[in-house]
């Protein structure tokens, strides 16, 4: 990956130094290059795809605060960790400055990827797979910009153009998505089943293919069927569209690993699960701050025990429900060693703070296995936006809603449970129930990954619910979310500057 990253940064810098811009209200001239002169050659389009893929980088390289809000993540009550606390218990406001980096690299990539679908077809001098190429890249990294946008705060501006947002009025929930799925449509015939060159590496395609798109409208589909929209006719879009990547999966080559914990050690970052993904390499000095991520030892390590950040960990409750099996082994760390001295092991229970911390996202370069000692803050793990297992339990829950759950549903979501160790789901549950099972599946086979849990209790109406089983011992909520009124399903609007 080394040489792939020295590309990318590579390329990154001569558009940083000329016309890029840290915020998305700076429209202050940077250099001389112009669309006129920059959009021409395949390498004027590389160039552009990379800065791209580098704004969208910096959305997943941190802890978003809104992760919190969902029953699975959760962290301690006092000094720097009160934003992200403050979600958890739904007291965030508009100053609370961890959602903010999502809201200005979402914009961010959203402002390179109107550049590009507004350019790409002046580049004569590139081929016509290199234009095709690129416009499909853009419309996708478009639609999943807009998809966490609306997810997280409903009615957002949607510009279309790279001109200031200033005065924008807010989009319709209903016509951002009706953006998001004719751009996944555009992306789906344009964007290559494989990549080559700088975007493909141990045969894992870093950029989003066919396949990419394809799962992510099953995944829209299947969120549009829920709330707000509820057009639940979605189901069976979203069944269908995410058939088509498990029937060709081959062709992308995607498929479950055989052990749940080899998806997160550091060099296994480039995988066959990976359906799209933030690549990360914090091992070449001098790079863009995106190029590094902070799903690394130093956040998820327990303070007293380990010298780590106390940034996050497990929330009791949901870690009482966690199926015991491999996936539960791999997800959260059993021992800890007391001032990093294997000699001095205690159990989560004995901890300072009283919770699980979570394993996943432990390894690295830097971390000292034998000791516990995080040496490092800064990552190269990869953010895994979606996985296969999702494709799967997309179809699972998609195909039982509109057709109710038949041999193929069950036998999608039993190859996600046969992986954790567990039984296969119980014969002849209603469609209810098997929703419901999906649904608890998904929260442990996606524990803390990018927000993944907390968007599925917005679109099922369940985030009250959930709460109602918190442990006593977790810190109040300030505020109570409904279910019935969608209190606190939304983050609030940032104050950007």
């Amino acid at each position: 990956m080394k040489s792939v990253i020295k590309y990318t940064i590579g390329i990154l810098l001569l558009i940083l130094l000329g016309t890029a811009c840290n915020k998305y209200l700076d429209e202050t001239p940077k250099g001389s290059i112009t669309t006129t002169s920059f959009y021409q050659t395949g390498n004027d389009l590389q160039m552009a795809e990379a800065a791209l893929a580098i704004k969208f980088n910096g959305a997943f390289n941190d802890i978003s605060g809104v992760y919190y809000a969902a029953d699975d993540i959760t962290t301690k009550r006092n000094g720097n960790k009160i934003e992200m606390s403050d979600f958890d218990i739904f007291n965030a406001n508009s100053s609370n400055s961890r959602m903010t980096n999502w809201w200005n690299y979402f914009y961010a990539a959203i402002k390179s990827a109107n550049a590009l679908i507004a350019n790409y077809n002046k580049a004569t001098l590139a081929t016509d797979a290199q234009r095709n190429n690129a416009g499909g890249y853009a419309y996708f990294m478009r639609a999943v910009s807009y998809f966490y946008l609306t997810r997280t705060w409903g009615e957002v501006p949607m510009p279309m153009d790279v001109a200031l947002m200033e005065n924008r009025p807010n989009a319709k929930v209903a016509d951002i998505y009706n953006l998001i799925v004719a751009d996944l449509q555009k992306a789906e015939t344009m964007l290559p089943n494989q990549w080559d060159g700088p975007a493909r590496h141990d045969n894992v395609d870093i950029f989003p293919t066919k396949g990419t798109a394809k799962a992510l409208l099953a995944n829209v589909y299947l969120t549009m069927a829920g709330w707000p929209l509820k057009q639940t006719d979605k189901y069976a879009l979203a069944a269908a569209k995410a058939k088509e990547v498990i029937d060709s999966k081959a062709t992308w080559g995607y498929n479950l690993l055989t052990k749940f914990a080899d998806i997160w050690k550091i060099g296994n970052r480039f995988n066959s699960e990976a359906v799209f993904a933030c690549y990360y390499n914090n091992q070449i000095p001098s790079v863009p701050v995106e190029n590094g991520s902070q799903l690394a030892p130093n956040p998820f390590s327990p303070d007293y025990e380990e010298g780590g950040w106390d940034d996050a960990f497990g929330e009791i409750a949901f870690y009482n429900k966690f199926p015991a099996g491999p996936r539960k082994d791999a997800t959260y760390q059993k021992d800890y060693y007391v001032k990093n001295d294997p000699a001095n092991v205690v159990t989560w229970q004995n901890t300072l703070q009283k919770h699980p911390y979570f394993l996943k996202y432990r390894d690295d370069y830097s971390y000292d296995w034998a000791t516990h000692k995080a040496n490092n803050w800064w990552s190269s793990a990869t953010s895994f936006l979606i996985r296969y297992a999702e494709v799967l339990l997309t179809y699972a829950e998609a195909q039982a809603m509109s057709s109710g759950p038949d041999a193929s549903a069950y036998a999608a979501i039993n190859q996600v449970r046969q992986r954790a160790g567990l039984n296969p789901l119980t014969p002849g549950l209603s469609v209810a129930n098997f929703r419901d099972s999906v649904v608890a599946e998904r929260g442990w086979e996606f524990a803390a990954e990018c927000g993944i849990r907390w968007f599925d209790l917005v679109r099922t109406e369940t985030v009250q619910k959930v709460n109602s089983y918190r442990d006593a011992t977790e810190p109040p909520l300030a505020n109570q979310p409904s279910d019935a009124n969608h209190t606190y399903y939304r983050a609030p609007v940032p104050i950007v500057k």
